[in-house]
């Protein structure tokens, strides 16, 4: 019975065109791996958000795709250098040294924009909740998970934005809001967003910050 229904979805995914299998591939993903309690309990403690397995390894793509090229000349030239075959290195150098250089600044960068930025507040969850609701329909953030513990959200901008989408993730921890916003590693590999992910942290932060400042004027 699953030998059958293996084939089928097989079948199925060679019938779509390569979007398509793309599509399929990180639905696939994200059903497998999802945010559980640990990695809710850790993003807090340290502050920087961990993704699945999945996720982490859209996020970090770039550092394979620096790499592919190097690691396949040295390869290349190990093999030659085993049979015997003089292939002296030239232009190619250049194609070795400057992705291997690259690589560990894009590792930095992307392990940076894990990093939460926190607000604390007093207010009301239930105020809080209300904020993000409020900040999600201003910037259109699609949000498909709310609880006690966490809200996440996608965006799904237009071609000309400059960005395929991104993934918004708010946790409560006690009277701390941590928020955080990537390039959404469900879609397409992207190491710039234009500003949209900076913009979706401080525009809560900011209408958070604001409430704060009301309520203390009040009291």
């Amino acid at each position: 019975m699953k030998t059958i229904v293996l084939f089928k979805v097989v079948k199925l995914v060679g019938e779509l065109g390569f979007e398509g299998r793309n599509i399929y591939f990180w639905v696939l993903i994200s059903k497998i791996f999802k945010m559980t309690n640990e990695q809710i309990k850790a993003s807090i403690e340290t502050n920087e958000l961990k993704l699945s397995f999945g996720d982490k390894f859209a996020h970090y793509f770039i550092i394979v795709f620096l790499l592919f090229m190097p690691m396949f000349l040295i390869s290349s030239k190990i093999y030659d250098y085993f049979k015997g075959i003089s292939n002296p290195i030239e232009g190619e150098i250049w194609f070795i040294i400057i992705p291997t250089a690259l690589a560990p600044f894009a590792y930095v960068l992307q392990r940076n924009r894990l990093k939460f930025l926190v607000v604390e507040s007093n207010l009301p969850k239930e105020e809080i909740h209300r904020i993000i609701e409020k900040v999600a329909k201003e910037l259109e953030w699609k949000i498909f998970k709310q609880n006690e513990k966490m809200v996440l959200a996608t965006t799904s901008p237009s071609f000309f934005s400059g960005s395929w989408g991104e993934l918004i993730t708010i946790l409560f921890d006690k009277n701390r809001i941590l928020v955080n916003s990537i390039c959404d590693p469900g879609k397409k590999t992207s190491l710039v967003s234009w500003g949209r992910n900076k913009n979706n942290m401080l525009w809560l932060i900011d209408d958070i910050n604001k409430a704060n400042q009301l309520i203390s004027q009040i009291s």
